[in-house]
């Protein structure tokens, strides 16, 4: 079932609840109102009947027949509106009581027309007809309570039951909204765990989830995984596209500096074999040399490479960042002192330390400072700040020269195997060999500059605490 059509239902059978609570409470006013009708005749019945009585009293101070005429003639109004009430009267005391005050009120009415036909009081007329209205007003006082009797228990009835309809609201509202929330939070859980996954690059672990769309969520998850198939599909067929330009760089580069040496091993020979009965025994070991000093180069180039392209396996141990910085800069002081390059150093007290394969990171720290040496041949400034990134918890380095810069179109590839602004004087793989280290590291390295106003290296390595080495080390046992 789909979300929308739960929905629907849901606020159906809300509406409907609602209905019948409306229902209700429209009868249960009506009840009252027509309970309140009553009691109006009612009281209107009893006030007539004092007024009946009142003559009634006057007759018997004052002898005055005029009163017992005012006795029958309000009487016989009492009597229709009794009547007229006759079927409220039978609901609420019964036939056997309406047919009692009819009599009554017959019997009263009828002893007061005799005297007044007579002129006589008969005897024991005074008892028996205040008895009958003793009797009438008795009769109607009880309607009259059993009627605000009945009122009140259709007002408290009507109440309760009202305020447990609204219960039932609430309780169906509670529901519903702990069934839908239950039920969305736990899609929209599965589909979050998607997304974090498709961010980090687990687009396998996407990829081979399947799902049988039962709502919109899951259609919405489903077709998640299928981009995740598709990307991955794209993603092979991009790692290989970027393999093959890779592999087609790297033969370039490899090409291009082991091309040169060659060439002059080359020309050495041909001229050593064209020269070589003219040549002195000196000369013959020049041409040697320079045999040597290619092939040597070649070895450098060969060893660069392989340093490149093995995965050296890291040892890790806990140093002081200060100490490491140190070391680097005693292995460059001397090119510092050299190159008439003044060297301006920030470390910042209290750095917490770092775990770290020591050698890896010098090599990185050195590579990055001769880089900015020879930026500068003429001389300048070399600023080294070491701190800390406390929202992120690394250990930042940033490496700053005063040299000419890099342009914007080399500046994405500074990076690239065998890519260099050096000319003839670089192989293009020191910066290659050290992103590879801080990649290694779990930290990045990134490059700011500008032609005219020199460049800025900057080094982030993750400031690890116990917890994660143990985390990390048992990772490491896991693979």
């Amino acid at each position: 079932m789909t979300i929308r059509n739960r929905i629907i239902i849901a606020v159906a059978i809300q509406a409907t609840i609602i209905c019948l609570i409306g229902v209700f409470v429209y009868l249960s006013f009506n009840t009252v109102l027509s309970k309140l009708g009553v009691i109006e005749i009612i009281d209107d019945l009893n006030i007539s009947l004092l007024e009946v009585r009142k003559s009634e009293k006057n007759y018997f101070l004052y002898g005055d027949v005029n009163a017992l005429k005012e006795v029958v003639e309000r009487g016989e109004y009492l009597d229709n509106v009794i009547q007229s009430s006759k079927a409220d009267i039978l609901k609420t005391l019964g036939p056997g009581t309406y047919d009692t005050m009819r009599n009554n009120l017959n019997q009263y009415l009828n002893m007061a027309r005799g005297v007044i036909a007579t002129k006589k009081t008969p005897t024991k007329f005074e008892e028996d007809f205040r008895s009958l209205g003793h009797e009438l007003t008795r009769l109607s006082e009880v309607l009259l309570k059993r009627e605000r009797r009945d009122v009140n228990n259709i007002i408290s009835t009507s109440i309760t039951r009202l305020i447990a309809s609204l219960g039932v609201v609430l309780l169906f509202q509670l529901v519903v909204w702990q069934y839908f929330s239950h039920f969305l939070i736990k899609e929209l859980a599965i589909m979050g765990n998607l997304i974090q996954m498709v961010s980090q690059g687990k687009l396998h672990e996407v990829a081979k989830q399947t799902f049988s769309p039962k709502n919109e969520i899951d259609y919405a998850i489903k077709a998640l995984a299928d981009m995740a198939r598709e990307l991955e599909k794209r993603e092979a067929v991009l790692l290989q596209s970027e393999k093959l330009a890779s592999l087609g760089i790297l033969i370039s580069g490899v090409a291009h500096e082991l091309g040169n040496p060659l060439n002059n091993i080359s020309l050495i020979a041909q001229g050593y074999l064209s020269l070589y009965d003219i040549l002195e025994d000196g000369e013959k070991k020049n041409f040697m040399a320079d045999v040597l000093t290619q092939t040597e180069r070649i070895s450098r180039i060969i060893n660069n490479l392989l340093d490149f392209s093995r995965q050296k396996k890291q040892e890790l141990q806990e140093y002081e960042p200060e100490d490491l910085v140190e070391r680097s800069i005693a292995l460059v002081s001397n090119q510092i002192k050299i190159s008439n390059v003044k060297l301006h150093k920030y470390l910042q007290p209290d750095l917490p330390h770092v775990y770290v394969d020591a050698p890896q990171i010098e090599q990185v720290l050195i590579n990055l400072l001769i880089n900015a040496i020879q930026a500068m041949p003429e001389g300048g400034d070399l600023t080294l700040d070491v701190g800390q990134d406390m929202e992120n918890g690394n250990l930042i380095v940033k490496v700053k020269d005063t040299g000419a810069g890099i342009s914007k179109e080399d500046l994405p590839h500074v990076f690239d195997p065998f890519f260099t602004t050096k000319g003839t004087k670089g192989t293009g793989l020191g910066l290659s060999l050290s992103y590879g280290i801080i990649q290694q590291h779990r930290g990045d390295i990134a490059v700011e500059s500008e032609e005219g106003q020199g460049t800025t290296f900057t080094v982030k390595i993750p400031i690890y605490q116990p917890k994660e080495r143990e985390e990390d080390a048992q990772a490491d046992l896991d693979r």
